[in-house]
């Protein structure tokens, strides 16, 4: 923050007249602003403060400077901004390169015409809705703002030494050295012969009217251009060895002159100047939206100032001296102002006349208390009064005072409170008058400061602050450990927080209404009614800090300043005002103030503030120009349709203030997503949604100040994540069709299977029906009876019961292995074996076979189709074996493999050729069923249950080729009963 002040000589009594000023701040260098070299400056119309530089354009949004980059340049330095009727920034280097900005970057503007690179020297530029004009010293060019090429090129009828060329409006105005102006539009758009010749003329449009001046030190009358007539004005009065730089407009009634020592307001209409900003060579003056003033300088940055009612006067010009610790208000022309230094001041308002007393340097003034009756100033450092710079008295009043109503003095010190007689009457060093105040009687020490001395003395104890009340009959002292209050009439009371605990304060003020404000150092403000806590506030309702420096009132309302802020209380409401950004002094470090009838008078470190009370925003608005979109890379535009797989997306938004910027707030709600409103810092520019559901948002966001005094308009971006194709209509649409058809093949090829299967299931049922009657065959059943009855006939009854059980045995398990279509292994060996059984009963002892068995589970766990081994066995015995003389032979094996299970049936019979010879000379004979269905038998379990039985046959022979009998192998897999349904 830089202190401004005009250096005068000071008397010994009197000072002379101080120069006062607005009070600015200046941008530091380089941890704020990258440079201190600023040409030229620009308010847009979206809120933002543009910067031209030695190091480039940079745009600044009340918090952050961000610097612009080029696609192509020769220079960095830009010059000559400018905003066209579109919003877009344009600025040109030193080099004849004009840039526009399109997407954040600096665009090199290409001209088509090959003259205006030719150009030594380019003036200036106007950038219109649909042209731009450039100006040379010889030339002006008319460009198609679009395609770049010239539509004409005005000529001169002598050389014009083309000084300058402004927009006002849709106006176009250019003026000559020698008195030539060109006007657009117009019926004849030509140069026209004025009777003023200005050598080196600057213009500038007020927005209302184009006025203009010769720079540098000549002071020639001004001019106004009306309607196409220029008129002549006074000239400005300012020192002729001022360097006039550039003329600056920051509203139709307000005109700046910048030049090489300051700036200054100008009244046209009569040349009166007033120097408002001194000591910079100042470039440009611009006003942005808030109010604010911008000051760009040639060597020394960018300061702003937040009002120009806010006055700085420097009190005490010197090292350290104008950081100023206390202010009073005497009345309405004068106040006594106090330094860090120990220097006291009374200053006068009116005339800005300052009487400095006569003191040495020590430390700072803590306390300034005005007598009226005495018409005497209190201070830590002695007493004063107003018409004398030699002090009235010298001497050490600790931290504060008070007078009774014996105009005793009671003094709050550092290590004890005690009275004191009147310090101004002429026994000031004897015994106090305590006439009529009993209180002081209770407290009476002797030989206090020096032998002999009696005097009150209420505590051995370090405070703070006293304050006498409202009615004179009682008084508070603050202390380091409690707050106390006495009562002249011999009372003491402590006062104390709610739940008994000390309450510590710093500073005292008693309102109108008779309330006890007690502010403390980290506790915030305390406010007593009747000795009792009634109400507190602090930084969790509103206060800036909880160190309180000061409190005073006006007009009802509690002013507090704490190390943060300056801030007003409502008592009854309990709202809280900012009130240094009200004013537009946010930042300022305030370490007193005092509320004078008109103004607010505030002692900083810079010196002494003072503002009229006039701190409404010039707008309340918040300028929120920039809401931005990008979702995978791709900048979005408002109702985009995000596909389902890009459901990221990022917003970028910039809310412009100055007025409080550190103040700025967002609150944002994604409808669609959020339910409720959601609170972002000033500081922070960006928000990431990620993995969006589909569906319909609206993102909303919108900048506030949190002291409740600006608020922009609510923004809005609205976007759709879409559907994943698989959850669109059209693919829902589909997908149904096709489910309906595929539902529709599906059961009608599961019908036709099933009907396929069904009538696999009864041709196995038949089959099986078959192999039933295989087993029961007249002609087996009569073999059996056969061998029966031979055997009665030999009288072999045992045997003969055994061949009847085995009959009876193999006729009910085959009935029973009728009704299913797989049983276990072990079923099927029984029914094998009972089989043989009865047909070695009937060979005799001609028969032998066995049975051998190579398994790694049990036989009752192994489920093979049931009654498919007997009729191989069948086969063997009767177109093999019946035949054979001699000893005949069956050989049944069993082996388990992983895959399902071998099973070898071997004879030693007369083989399948010779079988097959008898079997044709016997053609009458019936065949055995079981011949016939083994074949379809096993086809219809391989169709049924996607298992696979195979069977080898194979002829044996010996080396003469004589048959030694059949061997068959099958192959059965593995069946899952539970897993197959019948």
């Amino acid at each position: 923050m830089k202190r401004l002040f005009f250096s005068f000589l000071l008397s010994l009594l009197i000072g002379q007249l101080f120069a006062q000023y607005p009070y600015t701040q200046k941008f530091t260098y380089p941890a704020q602003l990258p440079t201190q070299v600023i040409y030229d400056m620009l308010s847009d119309n979206k809120g933002y403060i543009w910067l031209a530089t030695d190091k480039g354009l940079f745009r600044f949004n009340g918090r952050t400077f961000v610097k612009i980059p080029f696609d192509n340049t020769r220079m960095q330095s830009v010059s000559y901004l400018q905003q066209d009727p579109e919003g877009n920034i344009w600025c040109m280097n030193f080099y004849k390169e004009l840039f526009s900005i399109k997407n954040d970057t600096l665009r090199n503007y290409n001209f088509r015409d090959k003259r205006v690179y030719d150009e030594s020297i380019i003036v200036n530029y106007v950038a219109t809705k649909k042209h731009i004009w450039l100006a040379s010293l010889e030339n002006l060019y008319q460009i198609d703002k679009a395609t770049g090429t010239t539509i004409k090129k005005v000529y001169s009828p002598e050389y014009l030494g083309i000084s300058s060329i402004v927009k006002n409006g849709e106006e176009i105005v250019a003026y000559g050295a020698k008195g030539w102006m060109f006007k657009y539009p117009a019926k004849k758009e030509e140069w026209i012969k004025t009777p003023f010749k200005y050598n080196d003329t600057r213009m500038m449009s007020s927005g209302k009217y184009i006025y203009g001046s010769q720079i540098g030190k000549m002071r020639l009358p001004a001019f106004v251009v009306q309607n196409g007539i220029l008129k002549l004005t006074k000239p400005f009065n300012i020192p002729e060895d001022v360097l006039v730089f550039h003329f600056a407009s920051t509203s139709e009634t307000e005109q700046w002159i910048c030049t090489q020592t300051g700036a200054y307001l100008w009244n046209i209409e009569n040349g009166n100047t007033r120097l408002i900003f001194p000591n910079q060579s100042i470039t440009d003056i611009v006003k942005d939206y808030q109010g604010n003033y911008w000051v760009s300088t040639l060597d020394n940055g960018l300061f702003v100032c937040p009002s120009l009612n806010n006055k700085l006067y420097s009190i005490n010009p010197g090292s350290g001296f104008d950081n100023i610790s206390k202010v009073t208000t005497i009345n309405k022309d004068t106040v006594v102002v106090g330094s860090t230094k120990g220097m006291l001041t009374t200053f006068n308002i009116k005339t800005e006349s300052r009487l400095h007393y006569k003191l040495p340097i020590a430390t700072e003034i803590q306390f300034i208390t005005y007598d009226s009756t005495d018409k005497s100033v209190f201070t830590n450092r002695g007493i004063i009064n107003l018409k004398s710079a030699n002090p009235v008295k010298v001497d050490d009043y600790g931290k504060s005072v008070i007078r009774d109503h014996q105009k005793n003095l009671i003094v709050a010190s550092y290590n004890r409170t005690y009275v004191l007689n009147n310090p101004l009457g002429i026994r000031s060093k004897e015994t106090p008058d305590t006439t009529g105040i009993p209180l002081y009687s209770r407290y009476m020490k002797n030989n206090i400061f020096r032998s002999g001395l009696r005097i009150p003395v209420f505590r051995n104890a370090r405070s703070t602050n006293i304050l006498l009340s409202r009615t004179k009959k009682y008084f508070w002292i603050a202390y380091y450990d409690d707050l106390y209050r006495y009562c002249f009439s011999d009372s003491t009371f402590i006062v104390r927080k709610n739940n008994n605990q000390k309450l510590i304060a710093r500073t005292l003020y008693e309102t109108s209404d008779n309330y006890l404000l007690a502010g403390t150092s980290n506790e915030g403000l305390y406010v007593i009614e009747n000795d009792k806590v009634i109400k507190r506030f602090h930084t969790g309702n509103g206060l800036k800090s909880n160190n309180v420096k000061g409190i005073k009132e006006r007009n009802g309302k509690i002013w507090v300043n704490t190390d943060e802020s300056l801030q007003i209380i409502d008592l009854k409401s309990g709202v809280i005002t900012n009130l240094l950004d009200e004013y537009g002094l946010g930042g300022l470090t305030v370490n007193d103030f005092s509320l004078h009838p008109d103004k607010l008078l505030l002692a900083t470190t810079s010196g002494l503030v003072i503002n009229d009370y006039r701190g409404k925003p010039v707008n309340e608005i918040i300028y929120f120009p920039s809401i931005k979109a990008h979702s995978n890379g791709s900048e979005l535009t408002a109702n985009s349709r995000l596909p389902a797989d890009k459901n990221n997306i990022s917003f970028y938004f910039d809310a412009v203030q100055y007025k409080s910027p550190t103040n700025l707030n967002y609150r944002y709600k994604l409808v669609g997503l959020d339910t409720s409103w959601k609170v972002l810092s000033y500081n922070i520019a960006t928000l990431n949604f990620y993995r969006l559901s589909p569906g319909s948002y609206d993102f909303r966001i919108q900048a506030y100040d949190i002291n409740g005094i600006y608020e922009s308009d609510l923004r809005s971006f609205p976007f759709q994540v879409l559907k994943p194709f698989w959850q669109q209509w059209w693919f829902i649409f589909i997908m149904t069709c096709l489910s309906i058809g595929i539902a529709y093949l599906f059961l009608k090829f599961w019908s036709k299977r099933l009907m396929v299967r069904q009538g696999l299931k009864e041709r196995l049922f038949k089959s099986q029906l078959v192999a039933i009657r295989s087993q029961m065959n007249p002609h087996f059943i009569y073999n059996v009876l056969n061998t029966v009855q031979g055997l009665l006939y030999d009288n072999r009854k045992t045997e003969v019961g055994n061949l009847l059980g085995n009959f009876s045995d193999l006729m009910r398990k085959t009935l029973q292995a009728s009704d299913k279509q797989l049983q276990s292994l072990r079923e099927e060996i029984e029914n094998l074996t009972l089989y043989l059984e009865l047909e070695k009963a009937r060979f005799d002892k001609d028969f032998e076979y066995t049975i051998e068995i190579n398994l790694q589970d049990d036989t009752s766990d192994l489920i093979i189709p049931s009654m498919l081994l007997q009729p191989f066995a069948e086969n063997a015995v009767k177109h093999g074996l019946m035949h054979k003389p001699g000893k005949k032979e069956l050989r049944i094996k069993f082996i388990q493999s992983n895959n399902g299970l071998d099973v070898y049936i071997e004879d030693n019979g007369i083989g399948r050729k010779q079988s097959a010879q008898i079997n044709q000379r016997n053609k009458n004979k019936p065949q055995p069923f079981a011949t016939k269905a083994i074949a379809e038998r096993i086809e219809l379990f391989n169709k049924l249950y996607k298992l696979k039985i195979t069977h080898d046959v194979v002829d044996q022979y010996d080396e003469l080729k004589n048959s030694l009998g059949t061997a068959i192998h099958l192959f059965i897999p593995k069946y899952d009963e539970e897993r197959i349904n019948f």
